[in-house]
């Protein structure tokens, strides 16, 4: 009888000590399958606080860097469109330098060509957008900030029909006349006028301004002068300006026209500098977030391998416990004697 006594003892103590290893197993399984620790926060005691913040402090740090990705999108694209603006004024430049050195051969056809091609697409880069949002229009970026592209040859037209008819009394009057037209006049919208500037939160206490506006004095003063040099005449009889007038008033505009590309070359240094910025915030948000993610792993995460290999241990364990249980359940006294 002390016999059957005994193998019922030992056929608990092993029946308990697999449950326990099937607990742990179930453990394991949750660990290698979801790589942490445990399920829920409460089990990590006094490191489950920790986990909240690291947690945190990641997702702050994700959200400044996507700003900032999108940040760098507006950025680069309006950069490009600054480029080409400053490209097509400087080839405007060439095309009136290389005129004026052919005297009597001069082709103001050739200069006023080059002038509405440039207008063309520096009007075009004014409604510059990514996706919806217009990218000279400041804050107000639901609106395209240049739609005035008739208005804007309209009152040109009017000044250049003054100073050839006298109503204009000299040449600097005319490009004084020209150079003092309001936004509105060159056909800039109400809305961008008014709006504000635009910035990228980049940090807690970080915001980077990257403003470039359409109604910015470059960009007024190559609408202005290339407007000129695309309805300009010579004067023929009856027209009171003489040929060396002319010639200064396309100086003058050549004048202008330089100065708009020298003012779109600061606002280049604008974007260039706020790029620089927010290059330098990412680089340390990404470093900011890897540090926080291994430290958050070493308090959270479980070492699947290691898992794997306990589990493995185990589970060999439980076999060879179940193996011993079947024997020792056929055992009985009759079968001892």
């Amino acid at each position: 009888m002390a016999n059957n006594i005994t193998n019922l003892g030992q056929q608990i103590a092993i029946i308990a000590g697999m449950k326990d290893m099937q607990g742990r197993m179930s453990t394991l399984q949750e660990q290698i399958s979801t790589g942490v620790k445990h399920q829920r926060y409460s089990e990590y005691g006094t490191d489950a606080l920790r986990i909240l913040n690291y947690r945190s402090d990641l997702q702050s740090k994700t959200a400044f860097s996507d700003n900032i990705n999108i940040g760098q999108i507006n950025i680069k694209q309006m950069n490009t469109a600054v480029e080409e603006s400053i490209k097509q004024a400087t080839n405007v430049l060439e095309s009136i330098t290389k005129q004026l050195t052919k005297g009597n051969e001069f082709n103001l056809e050739s200069i006023k060509g080059a002038a509405n091609t440039a207008l063309q697409v520096i009007q075009a880069n004014l409604n510059a957008q990514v996706g919806e949002r217009y990218l000279f229009a400041g804050s107000d970026v639901s609106n395209p900030p240049y739609n005035g592209s008739s208005t804007a040859t309209a009152n040109i037209q009017t000044e250049v029909k003054n100073w050839l008819d006298g109503t204009t009394t000299d040449t600097d009057a005319f490009i004084s006349n020209v150079s003092n037209l309001t936004p509105s006049q060159l056909g800039f919208s109400l809305s961008v006028q008014s709006s504000k500037g635009v910035s990228i939160r980049a940090d807690d206490n970080l915001e980077v301004d990257y403003t470039v506006k359409a109604t910015d004095p470059g960009f007024q003063k190559l609408i202005a002068g290339l407007n000129v040099l695309a309805n300009l005449n010579q004067p023929t009889t009856g027209d009171i300006p003489t040929s060396d007038n002319f010639y200064d008033a396309v100086n003058r505009v050549y004048q202008l026209i330089k100065e708009g590309t020298s003012d779109l070359q600061n606002s280049e240094t604008v974007l260039a500098s706020a790029a620089s910025v927010l290059d330098s915030t990412l680089t340390q948000h990404q470093n900011d977030q890897n540090s926080i993610q291994k430290t958050m792993d070493s308090v959270e995460s479980t070492d699947v391998s290691a898992a794997i290999v306990t589990f493995q241990g185990l589970q060999s364990q439980l076999e060879a416990s179940y193996q011993l249980t079947s024997i020792l359940s056929q055992l009985s006294l009759a079968r001892i004697l």
